[in-house]
C-alpha cells in the first residue's frame, strides 16, 4: 500500500514528474515575483488527481472556494536561485540530480507550510498535500494545494465546498476511521460500515532526510506499525494477534522519499469484513461483520 504526498497525492511532484521547460544559462536574470499567470494562495480549483500533476495554472478556470472545488491552493512559494542556476549549468546526469534537489526543496516547503494552513496533522486525515510547479517551471515558483481525498492513495479527490484553512484544528469529520478494499484500492469508510482495515496512527521513520534504502524502509515500517498497532489494540510490545495484520502507507520508492517527511499512515488490516472498532480489542475476540 502507498500513499501519497505526500497527496505528497498523491503530490503532484511525488506523484510521477517533474514539469520542466528547460533552458540553460548561469548569468540568466531569475525573477523574483511569480509570473502574472501565476494563480494566487486562495485559489480553488476543481481538477481531478490526474489534472494536479500538472504545472500551474491547472485547466479550466479557477473557481471561489465557496463554490465545489476538488483542490485549494494555499502557498506559493520559490526554489532557492542558486539550485536554478546549478540546473541551468548542469550536463548529462547532474541534470537528474539538480531537479531531483528542486523536487526536494518544494515538496519540503508544502510539507512545512500544510500544517500550518490546516491546524493539525494531515496525514491523520482525509487531506492529501500536493505541490506543482508554475510555468516558467525553470523560475522555480511553485504551488502548494490541498485536497479531500477518499482513499490513501489520493487517488481520487472528493468534492468540497469551503475552505480547508484551519479546518483540522477544530472539525474532526476529517479524520481517518477506516478504510473498505474496492477491488485493488482502499476507500475510506466509517468503523459503523463494512471495513477491512483501521487507522491505528502515524509512525516516523527518523533521523529527518535519512537516506533511502528500501530494505531499511520495509524493515522500520513493518516494526513501527506493528508497535502502533499493539498500543491501539492495547497489547504489550511483545504481544500479537494472528487475524490482524499491520499494514502502512507512506513513501516507499526514492523518488517518493526524495523529500517528504519519511511518515507511514499505520493500519491495521483483516481478513474477515469488520463493523466496529478494534481499538482496545486486546485479545478480545473479532466483531462481528
Amino acid at each position: 500500500m502507498k500513499r501519497v504526498a505526500i497527496i505528497v497525492a498523491v503530490l503532484a511532484l511525488l506523484g510521477g514528474g517533474v514539469y520542466w521547460m528547460y533552458e540553460r544559462g548561469q548569468g540568466r536574470d531569475i525573477p523574483s515575483a511569480p509570473p502574472a499567470s501565476a494563480p494566487k494562495a486562495g485559489t480553488c480549483y476543481n481538477v481531478d488527481a490526474g489534472g494536479a500533476k500538472a504545472a500551474l495554472p491547472w485547466a479550466g478556470d479557477p473557481v471561489g472556494c465557496a463554490a465545489a472545488h476538488t483542490v485549494e491552493l494555499f502557498y506559493v512559494g520559490q526554489a532557492t536561485k542558486d539550485q536554478l542556476h546549478r540546473l541551468d549549468d548542469a550536463r548529462g546526469d547532474e541534470v537528474k540530480v539538480a531537479q531531483a534537489l528542486l523536487y526536494a526543496q518544494a515538496r519540503r516547503a508544502c510539507l512545512v507550510q500544510g500544517p500550518l494552513f490546516l491546524d493539525g496533522a494531515w496525514h491523520a486525515s482525509r487531506v492529501q498535500i500536493l505541490a506543482a510547479w508554475i510555468k516558467p517551471a525553470t523560475d522555480g515558483f511553485f504551488g502548494c494545494a490541498a485536497a479531500e481525498v477518499t482513499g490513501p492513495t489520493g487517488d481520487q479527490f472528493a468534492p468540497r465546498t469551503g475552505s480547508l484553512k484551519g479546518l483540522l484544528g477544530s472539525d474532526r469529520s476529517l479524520d481517518i476511521a477506516c478504510v473498505r478494499k474496492t477491488g485493488d484500492s482502499l476507500r475510506y469508510v466509517q468503523c459503523s460500515d463494512p471495513h477491512d482495515g483501521e487507522y491505528t496512527g502515524v509512525y516516523i521513520i527518523t533521523p529527518p532526510e535519512a537516506p533511502f534504502d528500501q530494505a531499511a524502509v520495509a524493515s522500520a515500517t513493518n516494526k513501527g506499525c506493528s508497535a502502533v498497532g499493539l498500543k491501539y489494540l492495547g497489547l504489550p510490545d511483545d504481544g500479537s494477534r494472528e487475524d490482524l495484520t499491520p499494514g502502512s502507507v507512506g513513501p516507499r520508492t526514492a523518488d517518493d522519499w526524495l523529500g517528504s517527511d519519511q511518515a507511514f499512515t499505520c493500519y491495521l488490516m483483516s481478513a474477515k469484513p469488520l463493523r466496529a472498532t478494534v481499538k482496545g480489542l486486546g485479545k478480545g475476540p473479532l466483531p462481528p461483520a
